[in-house]
């Protein structure tokens, strides 16, 4: 690892912690919701969660509104989703997570930069209890959609927000499918963190995004030479 990093930057799903966490606690809101007093909140739960586990997670909602006799008409959809993203999930930050964090803050600038619809981003990272741990937090939802990942425009302003230049800059991601694309064509360091809980860890890598480290544990970081 290069040794004249000065920055770290963080992706938050599935890399802070696990974004499977997220979506039971979504669901436990949407089963409350949905069992309106006639059903058991608990065997909706299940049903949303096996449909997950199925694979096919953009129709989970509807799937399990026909199982329920109800309809599953597109403003009826429109109106879970919103309710899932705007719900105050239910999130801890794990201890040595946060052990990791106190460490790297005490020699690197710090920075969050997450793809993701808002206000979902901003709950989470409030739910976790993230911003005393980052001296910059960029959601590229408030760029524009345009500008997620694996767009270079964020890792760009976080460069200049935390005041260094690219070759100081590491970021650390999960997603194999997008998230080293942008930082690598910047001459960013890109580490990945691979771990079986993770939701996209199966992604096509394309060839120009292959992460230069990989690591199966947050603790590995300081073990790097960064």
């Amino acid at each position: 690892m290069n040794k004249t990093i000065r920055a770290v930057v963080f992706d938050l799903d599935d890399t802070l912690y696990p974004e499977v966490e997220y979506v039971q606690s979504g669901y436990r809101v949407i089963a409350a919701t949905l069992a309106g007093g006639k059903w058991d909140p608990n065997r909706i739960y299940d049903l949303l969660w096996q449909e997950f586990e199925r694979g096919d997670r953009r129709r989970v909602f509807n799937t399990v509104l026909q199982h329920i006799g109800r309809e599953d008409s597109p403003e009826k959809i429109t109106r879970l989703i919103e309710l899932y993203r705007q719900h105050r999930p239910e999130l801890t930050l794990d201890r040595q997570v946060r052990d990791i964090l106190e460490i790297l803050k005490s020699q690197f600038k710090l920075g969050l930069l997450t793809d993701g619809f808002l206000p979902a981003q901003k709950l989470k990272v409030q739910a976790l209890g993230l911003e005393s741990y980052f001296d910059s937090i960029i959601y590229t939802e408030e760029l524009g959609r345009e500008y997620w990942k694996p767009a270079t425009k964020a890792f760009e302003l976080m460069s200049r927000a935390l005041g260094c230049e690219p070759q100081h800059c590491a970021y650390v991601a999960d997603n194999p499918g997008k998230d080293f694309i942008a930082p690598d064509q910047l001459g960013w360091q890109s580490i990945q963190l691979k771990c079986d809980w993770q939701i996209h860890k199966d992604k096509t890598t394309p060839p120009d995004g292959q992460a230069q480290t990989s690591i199966q544990n947050l603790n590995t970081l300081l073990e790097i030479g960064l």
